[in-house]
This record gives structure tokens, C-alpha cells and sequence, in this order.
């Protein structure tokens, strides 16, 4: 080969090798989970396959991604790292999901072959279909294993939600178990240090300090001796600033530093109690249902959390 050919063939082979690399760094690593990768491929994937996700994935429909038509990378990642950790916790072979599969063709009175064109006149393409299945018997597995035991959702849960959203309305019937501290502005040399004592009030709450006790040391409208303890209050027996900030509050929930013109207050409410609705028996299965799907998520995402430190997860960043 003379130099001008070598130097030809040189450069084809040195144009190849830099396309060669150009097509490697194409597929972009946006995450790693322990020996599981997530690539850019799959963050696309993930956005052409999201009709089909909320008819397979059993936690899609709730996600708020599910709600969004073109949603952000990062989350569509973060979702999908949550996945592989539930995959690599919940292994499912193949012998699995195709028993999950036969048993799905069974209920729909159609073959392999049938199922396959459904999906392919949806257009979704079945191995997209089978990769769905798997996660989605991993995720009812967890479930099953980790999760139904925890969520609980207790007759006194139900109550508490149920008054929470009447109390909202001022036609209420019930009462409000209600606890106050209150600091005149009159009692104090200027009111900078009138709210000084009220903010420290506020920090001893938020420290974790019994309500009770922070009332006796603060409070001087004469329910310190009481802890504060105003007892159970209709809202006809209440100011128009106190119905106000009650309102807003459930059981057990304290408010902020109200200032009320002469005074800073402090407002919990420590129960709310309900007369006699024949309403809470014909509404309690559906607030149930929504209590436990809050609690199943809360559950997860606990577990989630556990799962994300104890592994490894290597999440790259935007633009990295």
C-alpha cells in the first residue's frame, strides 16, 4: 500500500472509530441501582408508554406523573429508580409473568397471538407489554409482603376525617376541644416584646414542648392555672377570629402566631366532636377507601426511602 492509500485508510478507520464513540455516548446513563442501569432510552420509553402504564402499573394511576403529558425527565428517573429497587427487592422470572399473562388471555377469552394484536392496535409493541407485567407483580408483591399490614386506617381515623371536613363550615353541629395561649400587647413595655414572648411560645411548641405546660408559662389572660384548656367550644361560642383559625385546623393540629390586634395567640385544637350524623355511616367506606390509598402511599415511600439507603443509587445529573 503506497502512503497516499495508507493515509486514506487511516483516516476511514479514524472516522469510523469516532462514529463508533459518537453512538456509544448516545445512550445516556441517567441512573444507576446497584447492578441495574436506567437509560435515556428508558426515560422515552417511559413517556410513549404512559397509556399503557396506567392500564398495567398498579401505582401509576395515583402518581402524579400520571396526570402530566409530557412530564420531567428527573422524575420520570426518580420513578423508575423506585422500580428497579422494588424489581431487585421482588424478583419475578419469567415463568411468572407469563402465568400472569395466560390468566389474563383466560378472563379475555383470547389467545397469545390475539393478545399481541391488541396490544400492537394500541400501539405498543408486547415485550414493552411483558416488561410492564413484571414490575407490576413486583409491586403487588410488595404490597402484599410489606405494606397491607401497615396501612390501617382505625374507626377513630375515620371519625377524626369525617368531622375534620364538616368543621369546615360554620353549620357544623359539633364542638371544638380547644386549647389557647394568649399574650396581651397591653401587659408588655412595647409590643416587639409582647411578640418576642410570643415567638418564644411558638419555638417551645415547635420543640416539642406539651402544649399544657408552654400555656402556664406564657399565658396571662387567665387560663394559665388551666394549661390553656378552653374546653369544648360550638362555634356560636366562639369569637369570629377563634371560628376562623379553627377551621383550619384538625384534630390534634396547632395554628401559627395569630395577632388579633391586642393580642398574640396560639390556637390548638385537640379533638372535634361531632352531635349525632346519620352522614358518617352512609360516607365512612369511602372515606376509608381514601384514607388507606393515603396510607399505602405514605407506606411506600417509607419503604422507598429504607430501600434508597441501603442500596446503591447513583442518580446522574441534567446536563453532567
Amino acid at each position: 500500500m503506497n502512503f497516499q492509500g495508507f493515509s486514506v485508510f487511516t483516516a476511514l478507520v479514524l472516522a469510523a472509530s469516532v462514529n463508533a464513540v459518537r453512538a456509544e455516548t448516545v445512550e445516556r446513563v441517567e441512573a444507576i441501582v446497584n447492578k441495574a442501569v436506567v437509560y435515556k432510552s428508558d426515560v422515552d420509553r417511559f413517556k410513549k408508554l404512559i397509556p399503557l402504564r396506567l392500564k398495567v402499573d398498579p401505582f401509576f394511576a395515583s402518581d402524579p406523573l400520571s396526570k402530566k403529558q409530557n412530564p420531567d425527565p428527573a422524575e420520570v428517573v426518580d420513578y423508575l429508580v423506585n422500580e428497579k429497587l422494588i424489581l431487585d427487592k421482588f424478583p419475578v422470572n419469567d415463568s411468572e409473568v407469563e402465568t400472569e399473562i395466560t390468566g389474563i388471555q383466560n378472563n379475555l377469552h383470547i389467545d397469545r397471538d390475539g393478545l399481541k394484536q391488541a396490544i400492537n392496535r394500541e400501539g405498543f409493541k408486547f415485550e414493552d407489554y411483558f416488561a410492564m407485567m413484571r414490575a407490576s407483580i413486583a409491586k403487588r408483591q410488595l404490597i402484599d409482603h410489606d405494606i397491607r399490614n401497615k396501612a390501617t386506617v382505625s374507626d377513630d381515623d375515620l371519625r377524626a376525617e369525617y368531622n375534620r371536613g364538616k368543621a369546615t363550615s360554620k353549620s357544623f353541629r359539633g364542638s371544638f376541644h380547644i386549647y389557647l395561649i394568649r399574650i396581651t400587647k397591653k401587659n408588655f413595655k412595647t409590643t416587639a416584646l409582647a411578640k418576642q414572648s410570643a415567638t418564644a411560645a411558638l419555638a417551645d411548641l415547635s420543640a416539642g414542648k406539651e402544649f399544657k405546660s408552654v400555656a402556664e408559662k406564657y399565658s396571662d389572660d387567665g387560663t394559665s392555672s388551666s394549661g390553656g384548656d378552653l374546653g369544648y367550644l360550638s362555634y356560636s361560642e366562639m369569637s369570629p377570629t377563634l371560628q376562623k383559625e379553627v377551621q383550619k385546623l384538625g384534630p390534634g393540629k396547632t395554628s401559627g402566631l395569630i395577632d388579633n390586634g391586642k393580642s398574640y395567640e396560639i390556637i390548638k385544637v385537640e379533638d372535634i366532636k361531632a352531635d349525632v350524623d346519620a352522614g358518617f355511616d352512609r360516607e365512612k367506606d369511602a372515606l376509608r377507601a381514601k384514607l388507606l390509598e393515603g396510607e399505602f402511599h405514605h407506606q411506600i415511600g417509607l419503604w422507598l426511602d429504607r430501600q434508597r439507603a441501603q442500596n446503591f443509587v447513583k442518580i446522574n445529573k441534567r446536563g453532567t
